[in-house]
């Protein structure tokens, strides 16, 4: 049971009565939505005058003692979830907000040991989890750089749950400067965020959220050529600047990120395909554009929906990639994909972000003398859609997976033109193919599949596709529904 206090600090905020529970003031009115546990953390201190270890007897986990350094405040793992959001008033959602990862990851190092702060932000008693993170440089709010260390002082800030936010809740312990003034006056309040910035900060929340979880995932095991053993690779600095590149510019430039695939095929469906669909036969040769001694496991098959790609191309497109002069090419190779707006038109930037994500980087701005890969995003799209199903004879799948990749392909399109729409306005294109990689399009057909199971309907009304259904309805033996076969 807490003790009462005595002295400058006042009185608590709490009571009890004989074997009641004691009671503990959070006014979650005055916390806004994606909040920090840092402040909301640093709020309830204030409201009930808490000392550490009373604080931290409440919100960690029994097996967990507060160490010298404090309990890191970026991960979930050491707190007691359930009880932070019956003490906080709070739903479990907005409590798994307020960390920056459920659990040390792969890429979790990417967030800072330090309070990184909007100083308007933080006068106004707000700071995100996302802030933590080292690809994140602007508040989109205020357009103003994240600063490290107390706004007064420059000494540094933790960020854990340690002794300075029970002795000096939301002021420095250095210089005793107040980070939040209006708390600190009589009847102090704080207004949270609502309207169209709290939309704007639950965008990048999403988008950060994205990014992370793609920093988290498990690395696969790399083969160790001293002991001929599988060791458990290592993400380097350099995987994880390049993999939240994309993030770091868009932060920079644009106060919303820009639309997400998912955002864009659930905001409206897609347009209708193009009436070209071409028909590459197996036994017609195909002549690679990289070296197949290189690429051994990209054989014949491959070159097939290579093919399509080009063609495709071609019909969306026409001649507005072969019209780009070497300076385009050069300046996005230089300025990370960043370009004017006046520079190109919105088709001709649309063209590069779609050929740049479905060829990769080497095949789209390297010579043509010069070509040595496959087409990248095309082994992403491959790798994420559905495995052949054992009964299903090669031909018949090789069909369907052409005529998804044609959808996909058209739809890949349709997407870069609405994510160039949207940055037409802000004068400058970033045209990276993280923003609408073709692995998200094969995942998405999976999912939506999956969640629309009506196994009497058709995959898509293309004409390929009724005439594959028509050959497989006649394998009944062995095929009662492609979906039962959809994998992850």
């Amino acid at each position: 049971m807490p003790r009462h206090h005595h002295g400058t600090r006042g009185s608590p905020m709490l009571w009890a009565t004989g074997s009641a529970e004691a009671r503990f003031t959070s006014r979650p009115e005055w916390s806004s939505a994606g909040e920090s546990m840092w402040m909301r953390l640093s709020k309830f201190s204030l409201c009930n005058q808490l000392t550490l270890h009373e604080l931290s007897c409440l919100v960690l986990l029994p097996s967990n003692e507060i160490s010298t350094h404090g309990a890191d405040l970026r991960r979930a793992d050491r707190f007691d979830q359930e009880r932070l959001s019956d003490l906080l008033e709070a739903s479990p959602a907005a409590v798994a907000a307020g960390f920056c990862c459920s659990k040390p990851t792969p890429g979790w190092v990417a967030a800072s040991t330090e309070l990184r702060y909007c100083r308007e932000c933080l006068q106004q008693g707000f700071h995100a989890a996302w802030f933590q993170w080292s690809f994140i440089s602007r508040c989109p709010l205020h357009k103003r750089a994240l600063r490290l260390g107390c706004p007064s002082c420059a000494m540094p800030i933790k960020y854990a749950l340690q002794s300075e936010m029970a002795e000096h809740t939301l002021a420095c312990a250095y210089c005793a400067q107040r980070w939040v003034p209006a708390l600190h006056l009589p009847a102090g309040r704080c207004t949270p965020i609502s309207g169209r910035p709290a939309r704007i900060l639950r965008r990048w929340q999403a988008c950060v959220g994205e990014s992370h979880a793609r920093l988290s995932k498990p690395l696969r095991r790399q083969h160790d050529p001293l002991t001929g053993q599988f060791v458990t690779a290592r993400r380097s600095h350099a995987a994880s600047v390049r993999s939240t590149v994309h993030v770091r510019i868009s932060n920079r430039l644009y106060d919303t990120p820009p639309p997400t695939i998912l955002e864009l095929l659930e905001r409206r469906p897609p347009p209708a395909l193009v009436a070209f669909r071409p028909n590459p036969g197996p036994s017609e040769p195909c002549d690679p554009c990289f070296e197949q001694t290189s690429w051994p496991h990209f054989r014949q098959r491959f070159l097939q929906f290579e093919r399509t790609l080009q063609q495709t191309q071609d019909t969306l497109f026409g001649n507005a990639l072969r019209n780009i002069d070497e300076r385009v090419w050069t300046t996005l190779c230089r300025q990370q994909f960043v370009i004017a707006t006046d520079t190109l038109s919105a088709d001709t930037a649309a063209a590069i972000g779609w050929h740049l994500s479905w060829l990769g980087f080497v095949r789209a701005c390297g010579r043509i003398d010069l070509l040595s890969t496959p087409a990248l995003g095309l082994t992403g799209w491959l790798a994420h859609s559905p495995d052949r199903p054992h009964a299903i004879a090669y031909a018949v799948w090789t069909d369907q997976l052409t005529a998804w990749l044609q959808d996909d392909l058209t739809t890949s399109a349709w997407v870069w033109r609405h994510i160039v729409l949207f940055m037409r306005k802000h004068k400058y294109y970033l045209l990276h193919p993280a923003l609408a990689r073709p692995a998200e399009l094969a995942a998405y057909r999976t999912i939506r599949s999956r969640q629309h199971d009506t196994a009497s309907a058709p995959l898509h009304s293309s004409p390929r596709t009724l005439k594959l259904d028509a050959a497989m309805s006649t394998r009944s033996d062995y095929f009662t529904s492609i979906r039962d076969y959809f994998i992850d």
